[in-house]
Protein backbone atom coordinates (compact mmCIF):
# COMPACT_ATOMS: atom_id res chain seq x y z
CA UNK A 1 0.00 0.00 0.00
CA UNK A 2 2.80 2.59 0.59
CA UNK A 3 4.75 1.61 -2.44
CA UNK A 4 1.30 2.96 -4.41
CA UNK A 5 0.57 5.74 -2.50
CA UNK A 6 4.24 6.71 -3.31
CA UNK A 7 3.63 6.33 -7.03
CA UNK A 8 0.44 7.77 -6.92
CA UNK A 9 1.72 11.13 -4.96
CA UNK A 10 4.73 11.18 -7.91
CA UNK A 11 2.39 11.08 -10.73
CA UNK A 12 -0.26 13.55 -9.39
CA UNK A 13 2.71 16.18 -8.36
CA UNK A 14 4.49 15.20 -11.52
CA UNK A 15 2.02 14.87 -14.33
CA UNK A 16 -0.49 17.23 -12.54
CA UNK A 17 2.41 19.89 -12.13
CA UNK A 18 0.20 22.50 -14.71
CA UNK A 19 -3.07 22.80 -12.10
CA UNK A 20 -3.99 26.22 -11.54
CA UNK A 21 -1.80 27.69 -14.76
CA UNK A 22 -3.79 26.94 -17.65
CA UNK A 23 -3.10 28.55 -20.48
CA UNK A 24 0.93 28.76 -19.42
CA UNK A 25 2.97 28.29 -22.10
CA UNK A 26 5.42 25.47 -21.59
CA UNK A 27 8.88 25.55 -20.15
CA UNK A 28 11.41 24.61 -22.67
CA UNK A 29 14.44 22.81 -22.57
CA UNK A 30 17.58 21.77 -24.94
CA UNK A 31 20.67 19.51 -23.89
CA UNK A 32 22.60 22.69 -23.48
CA UNK A 33 25.98 23.91 -24.93
CA UNK A 34 28.49 20.97 -25.42
CA UNK A 35 31.19 22.09 -22.77
CA UNK A 36 32.30 18.68 -21.39
CA UNK A 37 35.56 17.04 -22.64
CA UNK A 38 35.92 14.80 -24.48
CA UNK A 39 38.19 11.49 -24.13
CA UNK A 40 41.87 11.94 -25.57
CA UNK A 41 41.75 9.69 -28.49
CA UNK A 42 43.41 9.10 -31.51
CA UNK A 43 41.62 11.55 -34.88
CA UNK A 44 39.89 9.13 -37.47
CA UNK A 45 39.10 9.09 -41.20
CA UNK A 46 35.59 10.59 -42.15
CA UNK A 47 32.62 8.79 -40.75
CA UNK A 48 28.68 8.95 -42.33
CA UNK A 49 26.60 9.68 -39.37
CA UNK A 50 22.54 8.07 -39.87
CA UNK A 51 20.21 8.55 -36.76
CA UNK A 52 16.41 7.11 -36.28
CA UNK A 53 14.61 6.88 -33.15
CA UNK A 54 11.86 5.24 -31.50
CA UNK A 55 8.18 6.76 -32.90
CA UNK A 56 7.71 8.20 -29.44
CA UNK A 57 10.72 10.31 -29.35
CA UNK A 58 10.20 12.18 -32.68
CA UNK A 59 8.31 14.96 -30.70
CA UNK A 60 9.44 16.76 -28.18
CA UNK A 61 7.24 15.84 -25.37
CA UNK A 62 9.63 15.28 -22.02
CA UNK A 63 9.17 11.76 -20.87
CA UNK A 64 9.33 10.41 -17.67
CA UNK A 65 8.11 6.67 -15.73
CA UNK A 66 8.29 4.88 -12.64
CA UNK A 67 10.47 1.72 -12.25
CA UNK A 68 9.86 -0.40 -14.80
CA UNK A 69 6.32 0.39 -15.25
CA UNK A 70 4.93 -0.27 -19.28
CA UNK A 71 3.40 3.30 -19.18
CA UNK A 72 5.45 6.26 -19.58
CA UNK A 73 4.13 9.48 -18.69
CA UNK A 74 4.71 13.17 -20.20
CA UNK A 75 5.18 16.23 -17.75
CA UNK A 76 2.61 19.20 -18.08
CA UNK A 77 4.08 22.03 -18.87
CA UNK A 78 7.71 21.43 -20.10
CA UNK A 79 8.74 20.48 -23.56
CA UNK A 80 11.98 19.79 -25.46
CA UNK A 81 13.08 22.64 -27.78
CA UNK A 82 13.23 19.96 -30.75
CA UNK A 83 12.55 15.84 -30.70
CA UNK A 84 14.78 14.12 -28.97
CA UNK A 85 16.21 12.03 -31.69
CA UNK A 86 17.03 15.88 -33.15
CA UNK A 87 18.85 16.84 -30.21
CA UNK A 88 20.71 13.22 -29.10
CA UNK A 89 21.97 12.96 -33.10
CA UNK A 90 23.23 16.55 -32.74
CA UNK A 91 24.56 16.29 -30.13
CA UNK A 92 26.26 13.16 -30.51
CA UNK A 93 27.80 14.64 -34.57
CA UNK A 94 29.24 17.11 -32.37
CA UNK A 95 31.05 15.20 -29.82
CA UNK A 96 32.33 12.99 -32.62
CA UNK A 97 33.66 15.77 -34.57
CA UNK A 98 36.45 16.19 -32.44
CA UNK A 99 38.20 13.02 -33.63
CA UNK A 100 37.09 13.19 -37.69
CA UNK A 101 34.70 14.54 -39.83
CA UNK A 102 31.07 13.60 -39.19
CA UNK A 103 29.24 13.39 -42.89
CA UNK A 104 25.44 13.67 -43.11
CA UNK A 105 25.71 10.66 -46.31
CA UNK A 106 28.55 8.87 -48.07
CA UNK A 107 31.19 10.26 -49.85
CA UNK A 108 31.78 6.91 -51.67
CA UNK A 109 31.02 2.89 -50.10
CA UNK A 110 34.73 2.98 -48.41
CA UNK A 111 33.27 5.74 -46.20
CA UNK A 112 32.71 4.06 -42.71
CA UNK A 113 28.87 4.24 -41.99
CA UNK A 114 27.55 4.47 -38.40
CA UNK A 115 24.04 3.73 -38.01
CA UNK A 116 22.56 4.50 -34.38
CA UNK A 117 19.41 3.98 -33.53
CA UNK A 118 17.58 5.95 -30.47
CA UNK A 119 15.42 3.66 -28.23
CA UNK A 120 14.93 5.04 -24.87
CA UNK A 121 15.43 8.82 -23.55
CA UNK A 122 13.40 9.27 -20.55
CA UNK A 123 13.69 10.43 -16.42
CA UNK A 124 13.42 7.35 -14.77
CA UNK A 125 11.65 7.55 -10.92
CA UNK A 126 12.90 4.11 -8.41
CA UNK A 127 9.65 3.34 -7.34
CA UNK A 128 9.14 4.81 -3.76
CA UNK A 129 9.59 8.19 -5.43
CA UNK A 130 13.42 8.92 -3.83
CA UNK A 131 15.44 9.23 -6.83
CA UNK A 132 15.86 9.44 -10.66
CA UNK A 133 17.69 8.90 -13.58
CA UNK A 134 18.18 10.06 -16.59
CA UNK A 135 18.66 7.27 -19.05
CA UNK A 136 19.39 6.84 -22.55
CA UNK A 137 19.69 3.87 -24.94
CA UNK A 138 21.47 3.60 -28.09
CA UNK A 139 22.04 0.81 -31.04
CA UNK A 140 24.80 1.35 -32.89
CA UNK A 141 26.07 -0.77 -36.33
CA UNK A 142 29.35 0.10 -38.40
CA UNK A 143 29.28 -0.65 -42.19
CA UNK A 144 32.61 -0.43 -43.99
CA UNK A 145 31.26 -1.17 -47.91
CA UNK A 146 28.13 -3.19 -47.69
CA UNK A 147 29.51 -5.06 -44.76
CA UNK A 148 29.12 -4.76 -40.85
CA UNK A 149 32.05 -4.40 -39.02
CA UNK A 150 31.05 -4.03 -35.44
CA UNK A 151 27.98 -3.44 -33.53
CA UNK A 152 27.57 -1.89 -29.85
CA UNK A 153 24.69 -1.46 -27.75
CA UNK A 154 25.17 1.45 -25.02
CA UNK A 155 23.35 2.03 -21.74
CA UNK A 156 23.65 5.22 -20.06
CA UNK A 157 21.90 6.16 -16.83
CA UNK A 158 23.11 9.34 -14.82
CA UNK A 159 21.75 10.92 -11.40
CA UNK A 160 18.93 12.93 -11.47
CA UNK A 161 20.32 15.85 -8.94
CA UNK A 162 16.42 17.00 -8.20
CA UNK A 163 13.41 15.07 -8.17
CA UNK A 164 11.53 17.33 -11.49
CA UNK A 165 12.03 17.83 -15.00
CA UNK A 166 14.75 20.16 -14.27
CA UNK A 167 17.11 17.40 -12.96
CA UNK A 168 15.63 14.96 -15.24
CA UNK A 169 17.28 17.80 -17.89
CA UNK A 170 20.48 17.31 -16.28
CA UNK A 171 20.77 13.53 -16.48
CA UNK A 172 19.68 13.26 -19.53
CA UNK A 173 22.45 16.13 -20.55
CA UNK A 174 25.12 13.90 -18.14
CA UNK A 175 23.83 10.80 -20.17
CA UNK A 176 23.62 11.68 -23.68
CA UNK A 177 27.31 12.99 -23.14
CA UNK A 178 28.88 9.99 -21.70
CA UNK A 179 26.74 8.08 -24.47
CA UNK A 180 28.33 10.02 -26.91
CA UNK A 181 31.86 9.30 -25.55
CA UNK A 182 31.51 5.18 -25.54
CA UNK A 183 30.66 5.23 -29.29
CA UNK A 184 33.33 7.86 -29.89
CA UNK A 185 35.88 5.33 -27.88
CA UNK A 186 34.27 2.17 -29.71
CA UNK A 187 34.83 3.62 -32.99
CA UNK A 188 38.82 4.36 -31.87
CA UNK A 189 38.90 0.25 -30.95
CA UNK A 190 37.14 -0.51 -34.67
CA UNK A 191 38.43 1.60 -37.07
CA UNK A 192 41.46 2.53 -38.03
CA UNK A 193 42.90 5.71 -37.14
CA UNK A 194 43.32 8.74 -39.70
CA UNK A 195 46.26 8.57 -41.84
CA UNK A 196 47.75 12.16 -41.93
CA UNK A 197 51.39 13.47 -43.61
CA UNK A 198 53.86 14.33 -40.74
CA UNK A 199 54.42 18.06 -40.13
CA UNK A 200 57.64 19.43 -41.51
CA UNK A 201 59.55 22.10 -39.55
CA UNK A 202 58.20 25.69 -41.04
CA UNK A 203 55.37 24.30 -42.59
Amino acid sequence: MKMRSAVLILTLALAGCGIGRVGAPPTVFDLGLDARPVPALPAREPIALTFQAAPNLSDTSMTWRVGDSAAPKSYATYRWASAPAELVRQRIADRLSRQGPVLNDRVNLQTPQLQVSLTQFEQVFTEDGQSAQGRILLQAVLLEGRAVVGQKRILVQAPAPTLDAEGGVAALRQASDEAADQLAQWLATTLRPATTPVARPGG
